[in-house]
């Protein structure tokens, strides 16, 4: 699955373009996927990660099935619904570039030996949003994100109530507590490819995305 900082990254473009989504709701939504309750090595979740992504398989996200069930109104709830299927998005391409990945001679020898060796590989894409972080300090996870004291779920019965601000917290300390040294190698995922990952998401969901048209007012 894509980092957090990914997904905000991704939530950061549409929330500059679209006044309607320049909320936390919406941002909220995008890390929403990610709110279940980790065991102590985090390799399992509660609820699980079918159940929070929407998984109709091992491996296959669902994401329209989402959009059928929780798109079709516009109400108060909607963007964190529509966050909620960003990041269902962009985990679906995440998906697709962490499968080319291993098919690198570098990946494909470590998973090889070790099957916890993941958590090498995740060193580098967490790195990245860490230095991501360092500098951009006007980045909405400083102004937006960090500042968020309450966030109640009234989206789904198969999280606990407070799923969303545990995690806004567990996530906002994760981030602020270390610094990445900048000038070490990422021999797993570098700058360039987190970047270009972002803007081919943003891209691929800009194709998906139909904004709502708002009738101008009558003079």
């Amino acid at each position: 699955m894509a980092t957090w900082i990914a997904h905000m990254r991704v939530a950061a473009h549409f929330m500059e373009k679209y006044g309607h989504l320049n909320n936390e709701k919406f941002l909220v939504g995008n890390i929403g996927p990610d709110c279940g309750v980790p065991n102590e090595d985090w390799t399992a979740f509660t609820p699980d990660t079918a159940t929070t992504h929407w998984k109709t398989s091992e491996d296959t996200i669902d994401a329209e099935d989402f959009k059928r069930r929780y798109l079709r109104q516009a109400d108060d709830r909607h963007p964190f619904y529509l966050g909620y299927y960003f990041h269902l998005l962009t985990d679906i391409e995440w998906s697709k570039l962490y499968q080319r990945k291993k098919t690198e001679p570098l990946y494909k020898s470590g998973l090889e030996r070790n099957k916890r060796f993941i958590w090498t590989i995740k060193k580098d894409w967490y790195g990245q949003d860490h230095l991501f972080l360092q500098n951009h300090p006007d980045f909405v996870f400083f102004t937006v994100f960090s500042k968020i004291e309450a966030f109640p779920n009234d989206y789904f019965d198969f999280y606990p109530q407070d799923a969303f601000i545990r995690q806004i917290k567990y996530i906002t300390n994760f981030y602020l507590i270390a610094r990445e040294d900048p000038g070490r190698d990422f021999p797993y995922l570098s700058k360039d490819e987190m970047d270009a990952f972002v803007q081919d998401t943003i891209k691929t969901i800009e194709g998906i995305y139909e904004p709502p048209v708002y009738n101008a007012a009558c003079p």
